[in-house]
């Protein structure tokens, strides 16, 4: 008996259909060939996690999440019952279902942390729940304190502005900014006495290795002559034992009395006496050297210009043209002056 085509088209698509929904119910948590044990967990929040999501010990998978409902309380707490298909696994009773994220991408899976007691679980016994911190908390966390120390330092930063402005507004610091003008013209001339000084420096260079290398010599002739020193203060020595053998007060009380003397000539020259102190304090004659010496430098200037006035030679007979001198020119200019100072006497 031959099956007809269409018959084994409907086979087909009822065998595809079957191993589809068995396919879908897998991922989803269902495996209806496997034989794992049945475990469950109560949360507040699953935090993402996912029928089929892995169940992993030590990061080896050994079970998948297969339902996820509310609690039968009524309270909004989350139901998860995960599957344990490792034969050789043991689960104690105090061990915790932590979730956790599996990846970067923030896949969610139940990690299973054994504890310390030696009574196992058995299937379908509720296990302790755990939450691990996500990233996305953990970056929370870690930014509240960076915010608070923002904020504090924004506020110390709002309370130096108010302190600056009011500062600036009082009457009291008006004149900061010419004050502040005034340091910087300062700091301009120290610059340009500075740059002046490293100029002075450069072009007496030569000048001052002079100074060091002459400072030099003269060290050196200093060591060299150090013998020929030292018997010059022996000399000296001596001089000054001879000295101290000498009658010096009688000398001293001679050398006092001439003082005295002198003083009392200098006292007489100050007060005008004889002819050297009215020299001294008479300026007469001081004033009349000048005046002839003026007298005497026109005197040779007008000569200088005007020979003929005073050695008349004439070889051929013509007359020559006299000048000024600058006697002669200084009082024109005098006269000129009191002319003028009379005229505007006059017209006041």
């Amino acid at each position: 008996m031959q099956i007809g085509r269409e018959i084994k088209i409907g086979i087909l698509v009822l065998v595809g259909g079957a191993v589809l929904v068995l396919g879908v119910n897998y991922l989803k948590g269902f495996n209806p060939l496997g034989r794992g044990k049945a475990f469950h967990a109560i949360y507040q929040n699953i935090d993402g996690l996912a029928v089929s999501n892995p169940v992993v010990v030590n990061g080896f998978q050994v079970g998948q999440v297969s339902s996820i409902g509310f609690a039968a309380s009524g309270s909004g707490e989350l139901h998860v019952t995960f599957l344990i298909e490792q034969e050789g696994l043991h689960v104690t009773k105090d061990t915790k279902a932590r979730i956790y994220s599996n990846d970067l991408f923030g896949t969610k899976a139940i990690e299973l942390v054994a504890g310390r007691s030696a009574d196992l679980a058995m299937p379908g016994d509720t296990l302790t729940s755990e939450i691990e911190m996500g990233i996305t908390e953990a970056v929370k966390m870690e930014l509240i304190p960076l915010r608070q120390k923002t904020d504090q330092l924004i506020a110390g930063v709002d309370e130096i502005l108010i302190n600056l402005q009011t500062v600036f507004q009082d009457s009291a610091t008006q004149g900061l900014p010419k004050a502040f003008e005034s340091i910087q013209r300062t700091m301009q001339n120290l610059e340009s006495t500075s740059r002046t000084l490293d100029l002075t420096v450069d072009e007496n260079r030569m000048a001052l290795k002079g100074v060091v290398d002459n400072m030099e010599e003269l060290t050196g002739f200093v060591n060299s002559q150090q013998g020929a020193l030292s018997n010059a203060i022996g000399n000296f020595s001596q001089i000054s034992d001879s000295l101290a053998d000498l009658q010096l007060s009688a000398t001293l009380r001679k050398a006092d009395a001439s003082i005295t003397e002198l003083n009392r000539l200098l006292e007489g020259l100050n007060n005008g006496q004889g002819s050297l102190g009215a020299l001294l304090q008479d300026d007469t004659l001081h004033n009349g050297l000048l005046a002839t010496n003026k007298e005497i430098q026109g005197l040779i200037n007008d000569l200088y210009l005007n020979p003929q006035r005073y050695i008349r030679v004439s070889v051929f007979g013509r007359k020559e043209n006299r000048r000024m001198s600058e006697k002669e020119l200084e009082r024109l200019q005098k006269l000129i002056q009191s002319e003028l100072d009379q005229r505007a006497e006059d017209a006041d």
